[in-house]
């Protein structure tokens, strides 16, 4: 719903410019010349509170008072405004823009866009949950109750994880649409090992293809689930000779969707991609559009789907929530959907896993005080965490002392692989240690601009790596400068959420590539499609990857709408040794307490309401 104000953003200003414009055109269209009614100003207000908070929707209880009959009878006779189909076989008139739901619960009020995408979607999982089970073949239930003998360690034994992961994998392997939710650590990457080393037992033949929404997303998956094979090659054969054969593809969703197949054509309804098992990475990131177009062009008859994701992070940036909508609370897909919930990573002596812990479970009852007290430095453990509290400056000088420590290293593997490009035969080891001190650490920020945004810190970082290295002030490329990718460009093979560090060409010094490590990829940088430097970023971009030493930045101000708890949540998260927290008391306990609502549809279409 609408939220009471006084003066109207320059969101509100555009859409109602955009409101205005529509009913001209219809008023031009019925020979008429009315004045634009104030109900539909009250609506494109609301319309666009619901998009800049990434709602799908505009959305009432019953009880509220939002729209009247006579205001909802006007809209119709304009025709700005149409009623939900009964069916779903159902079109409206693509010229009428906006489309009511009147529900048993609650009214939702969307763009038609909006409505048919979400209407899209629910209708294709829900196709893909009406197929009939799968029936399992002997090799693959022989493959499951062997793999319910690895051990991660001698004391595992009892492990209850592994009667969580093995139950997962049972269940998964039985369906055509399946999901799977949990933390960091927790075993998603090794339930899909196990899932793929069951169905390759059964059909040493299948397509299988792995996807996630961004390119650093994408090769996180591939070296995660490397990682657990290359840990446990006896138990995960199959998969491993895949991985080592490369028939195992890793792409961006984005990709996947202009990959053409043997024809020569791109996927599509009517020719879907030739795949038989498809997993999806990171899926809180996908947002209603892209989900729309992922699975217009799969198969449900007969592609797997398996989505992976962590239900307490971010939700995309575009709009919708759909992660969290399919695994709602008593929704339609409870029998399509495991959650894992111990981790392996985030353990009892973890004050990462604590800090994260005690922001996704925090009541009404949270004491920010004790909070702070408690995490302030929290050392005792095989992590280690710690909040401060900004002071002045643009960028605050305490974040400066923490910085200063990594910059360091990072700067001194530099000095190393630049000193070597003078010798005539290279040491690759030396890149690959500047790729790992750069992948070390990284400043995550919920602004990007403003006092400690993202802007403002890579300024910092900026003078200091060019003051080191000789170059002018102001020059956009130079050695250790860390890109981001923003812009997928299927032609270069880079997407966005690629991270690349700039270093001179080996054949002439004066010029620059961007080494992206992750692929071992080279680049030159004047073919960089949309990009920015990396040395701070928002932590929606990071979603997806992880570092050792981890700063997150909240905003100074506390009614920031980007203090939100998944946001701080998923910052924290992306730390495996060290989670430092800066922000201001308020902005603090603002992040802890306030939750994102977005508001959609979908979980009750799926329910059939």
């Amino acid at each position: 719903m609408a939220d009471n104000q006084t003066e109207l953003s320059p969101m509100q200003l555009a859409y109602r410019a955009i409101g205005l414009s529509l009913w001209r055109t219809r008023q031009r269209a019925l020979g008429t010349n009315e004045n634009a009614p104030e109900c539909l100003f009250k609506l494109m207000d609301a319309l666009a509170i619901a998009d800049e908070k990434g709602s799908v929707c505009i959305q009432w209880e019953k009880t509220e008072a939002f729209l009247g009959g006579e205001e909802i009878q006007l809209l119709t006779e304009k025709r700005l405004l149409a009623q939900k189909p009964q069916s779903d076989r159902e079109n409206i008139d693509e010229e009428i823009p906006f489309v009511l739901d009147i529900g048993k619960r609650v009214n939702r009020l969307y763009m038609q866009r909006h409505f048919e995408q979400e209407r899209d979607v629910a209708t294709k999982i829900l196709a893909f949950t009406q197929q009939d089970s799968f029936s399992l073949a002997t090799a693959a239930t022989q493959t499951l109750k062997h793999l319910d003998t690895l051990r991660y360690n001698e004391s595992s034994d009892d492990d209850p994880s592994r009667a969580e992961q093995q139950g997962a994998v049972a269940e998964a392997l039985k369906k055509h649409f399946f999901i799977i939710t949990g933390g960091p650590g927790t075993g998603k990457t090794t339930v899909v090992a196990k899932l793929l080393e069951c169905l390759l037992a059964q059909d040493a033949s299948l397509k299988v293809a792995l996807a996630a929404p961004t390119g650093k997303a994408t090769s996180r998956i591939m070296q995660s689930l490397m990682g657990s094979c290359q840990r446990f090659p006896t138990f995960f054969s199959r998969v491993l000779k895949r991985i080592q054969e490369e028939t195992l593809p890793a792409r961006t969703i984005h990709k996947w969707l202009l990959t053409r197949n043997v024809k020569g054509v791109m996927p599509s309804e009517k020719d879907p991609l030739d795949i038989d098992v498809m997993i999806v990475d990171e899926a809180s990131m996908i947002d209603l559009r892209l989900a729309q177009r992922l699975l217009k062009v799969i198969d449900p008859k007969r592609t797997r789907l398996i989505l992976l994701g962590d239900k307490f992070q971010l939700s995309a940036v575009g709009p919708g929530s759909v992660l969290a909508d399919l695994t709602a609370e008593d929704g339609a897909l409870a029998n399509n959907m495991a959650e894992l919930t111990i981790s392996h990573r985030f353990t009892s002596d973890s004050n990462v896993g604590r800090l994260a812990q005690a922001i996704k479970s925090a009541s009404s009852s949270f004491n920010g005080e004790d909070f702070i007290n408690q995490f302030r430095k929290a050392e005792d453990g095989k992590d280690k965490v710690g909040i401060r509290l900004y002071r002045t400056g643009y960028v605050d000088p305490s974040l400066i002392s923490w910085i200063r420590p990594h910059i360091k290293s990072y700067l001194q593997a530099l000095d190393d692989y630049l000193r070597d490009l003078e010798n005539l035969i290279v040491d690759e080891n030396l890149l690959k240690k500047l790729w790992d001190e750069a992948e070390r650490f990284r400043i995550l920020a919920a602004q990007r601009e403003g006092a400690n945004g993202v802007k403002a810190i890579n300024r910092l970082m900026e003078s200091i790596v060019r003051e080191h290295v000789g170059v002018e002030e102001g020059s956009l490329f130079y050695p250790g400068r860390l890109v981001i990718i923003r812009k997928n460009t299927p032609v270069l093979d880079v997407y966005n959420g690629d991270v690349g560090i700039v270093i001179p060409q080996a054949d002439d010094p004066t010029r620059y590539d961007l080494y992206i490590g992750d692929r071992h990829k080279r680049i030159p940088v004047g073919l960089l499609p949309e990009h920015d430097t990396a040395f701070a970023m928002t932590i929606h971009q990071s979603q997806g990857s992880q570092f050792e030493h981890v700063a997150v930045l909240l905003p100074v101000a506390d009614d920031n709408p980007l203090c939100c708890r998944e946001l701080f949540y998923t910052g924290v998260t992306r730390a495996q040794k060290e989670a430092a927290v800066f922000g201001t008391f308020k902005s603090i306990e603002a992040s802890v307490l306030h939750k994102t609502e977005r508001a959609s549809g979908l979980a009750d279409r799926l329910l059939g309401l």
